[in-house]
């Protein structure tokens, strides 16, 4: 009795969890008596599902059902929807069968626990596996390693470690996937550090977990993280224990010495990974393709793929995507369309990558009219146009000194589902300005300011430069300083700007005055600056303090550019009586 009790006072409690959630569907027609022929065809016609819609439809069937299928079936069903990423449908059909009578198990509470775990409502995930323990439900490590991967998809990889920890001080054996979760969580927020640390500690427990998964995982993390030295000594550590590597690891490691251009590694390590009896798969050999292409070594990509057709490894799209962007990238653009060409000749459809590829490549080399007969066939191909084949457009419509277009396609970029990202908005404003569509830049930046834009400090900078080269200082100095107040971290390139500013107007006291308070701002002049102040300093003919400023350079280790020389040269020139300046300027020049 105290049981049922205890069960009927966790059912109600999660039937206020779901509708403090929200009422996700509303499964209310149960009346179709549609059947099957027989239970081969009814998990088929289960498993075949595409669509949010027909798993509705196929839940309102089963419920109408007498009697109700078996409980593992609706779990099926539900498992089928959650692959379709509708988690709020699946805990709403859920809590539906509960009310027909169907008992919660841990099957369908897995589930439901997965689902918010998924809609970043792990905290729930909690009280739902409280309530398994109330009604007597006895989660599984699937249950556990659930929690585990929705606090580290959260961020929260401490609270998931703890929470481990404390599943084994309960009695509960933890295994490599928890472990692995929880690894993964903590390379995913940059701390491979501690995920190293977490290895050995239980390597330390020496419990016979199987942890190849986690060697890979770090040795990655290690390559992404640019520290190929310590990925390779792990991988050496990792053998010498007797794990041996899987095409997982050796991919990463391919990977991470193609990053750094060490290309003969990298082909002697695919050597030995073959010699091991590990073929190499198409991953394997798409990261040497893209690297090659990337360094502009088409022709060595192009060597790999034959080799892959060789070992009976088939180029798929994302190869042939690399060899055209390398392509694109020389602006070799006959020849990317011959690749583009035999692509489809093989078989495969291009996607929204292979597309942009082209598009920007022909905006490069400032070819509009096929980029837009690229565009065209793109959206002819039933492809949507992501938010980087605008940029390209928007970019090549500039470089083209088309900034009208520009902002015509800025300008109705929303009418396509599509909103402009920081880059889309640092490239038409950089566009627009090099266009001497000075007012109409501004005029569009106030309005991205008034769309709640998150613009950062690239942006600003651009507008502050444009402001400074157009005329308009004063609006760039009111826009300075405002920056603080909008959360923006002032940098170097933006101080830099505004130097150029105040020495272009003649205002070379606030120029220096702005130098030194760089400096107790914590952010360092470059030599950029340096050179930006002593020319505007020389071209006022202030002698005394350019002196001073390119003193100062010597002893910072900083030189005078190509620009600064050129002045440099013209006052020795101009002063050949002044022998003090003479013996000065020769350290210069």
């Amino acid at each position: 009795m105290l049981r049922a009790r205890g069960r009927r006072a966790s059912l109600h409690w999660f039937h206020l969890l779901v509708r403090h959630l929200g009422s996700f569907s509303n499964p209310t027609d149960f009346r179709s008596s549609s059947t099957f022929t027989n239970r081969a065809q009814f998990l088929d016609s289960m498993r075949s599902l595409k669509s949010e819609e027909s798993a509705l439809s196929f839940f309102h069937k089963m419920v109408a059902m007498n009697p109700l299928p078996p409980d593992k079936d609706f779990a099926t069903l539900f498992g089928v929807i959650v692959k379709m990423k509708h988690y709020a449908t699946a805990i709403s059909l859920i809590k539906h069968t509960y009310s027909l009578g169907v008992k919660p198990d841990v099957h369908t509470l897995t589930i439901v626990i997965n689902c918010l775990c998924h809609l970043k409502h792990t905290v729930f995930g909690f009280s739902v596996l409280g309530a398994m323990f109330k009604i007597g439900v006895e989660p599984t490590v699937v249950t556990f390693a659930t929690l585990i991967n929705g606090l580290c998809a959260e961020g929260n990889v401490g609270a998931a470690a703890r929470f481990a920890d404390s599943l084994e001080d309960m009695g509960y054996e933890s295994n490599s996937y928890t472990h692995g979760t929880i690894i993964n969580g903590l390379c995913k927020v940059g701390d491979t550090a501690g995920a190293i640390s977490y290895l050995e500690k239980i390597e330390g427990r020496n419990r016979g977990f199987d942890l190849l998964i986690a060697y890979s995982t770090i040795m990655d993390s290690l390559c992404k993280d640019g520290m190929l030295c310590l990925a390779l000594n792990f991988f050496s550590g990792m053998t010498c224990k007797g794990i041996q590597p899987d095409l997982v690891a050796y991919n990463s490691l391919i990977h991470g010495l193609c990053s750094f251009g060490r290309w003969n590694e990298a082909t002697t390590l695919l050597g030995n990974m073959m010699r091991k009896g590990i073929m190499p798969n198409v991953q394997t050999f798409n990261v040497l393709v893209d690297n090659f292409c990337k360094e502009g070594k088409i022709s060595r990509a192009k060597t790999i793929m034959c080799f892959m057709v060789h070992v009976g490894v088939e180029p798929d799209v994302v190869t042939y995507n690399s060899v055209i962007s390398g392509h694109c990238l020389l602006s070799q653009m006959n020849d990317a369309v011959k690749v583009f060409e035999l692509m489809i000749h093989k078989g495969l459809l291009p996607n929204v990558v292979t597309y942009s590829s082209l598009i920007h490549g022909w905006c490069k080399t400032r070819n509009i009219n096929k980029a837009i007969f690229v565009l065209d066939e793109m959206v002819n191909n039933g492809l949507n146009l992501d938010v980087v084949t605008w940029s390209t457009l928007i970019g090549g419509f500039c470089k083209a000194g088309r900034p009208e277009a520009a902002i015509e396609l800025f300008c109705t970029m929303h009418e396509h589902h599509q909103l402009p990202n920081l880059q889309t908005c640092a490239i038409i404003l950089d566009g627009l300005f090099k266009c001497q569509f000075h007012s109409e830049a501004i005029s569009l930046f106030r309005k991205m300011e008034k769309m709640n834009l998150e613009l950062n400090i690239v942006t600003y900078n651009i507008v502050l430069d444009g402001m400074c080269s157009f005329g308009k200082f004063n609006d760039a100095r009111e826009l300075f300083s405002c920056l603080p107040s909008k959360g923006i971290q002032i940098d170097v390139v933006a101080y830099t700007t505004m130097i150029k500013g105040l020495c272009k107007e003649g205002l070379l006291d606030d120029a220096e005055d702005l130098l030194m308070k760089m400096e107790e701002n914590g952010c360092p002049p470059n030599e950029f600056t340096y050179n930006v102040l002593v020319r505007g300093l020389l071209q006022r003919y202030d002698i005394s303090r350019s002196t001073k400023y390119l003193m100062l350079m010597k002893g910072k280790g900083l030189s005078a550019d190509a620009t600064t020389t050129e002045l440099l040269i013209s006052y020795f020139s101009a002063n050949k009586e002044n022998s003090a300046l003479q013996v000065f300027l020769q350290k210069f020049v």
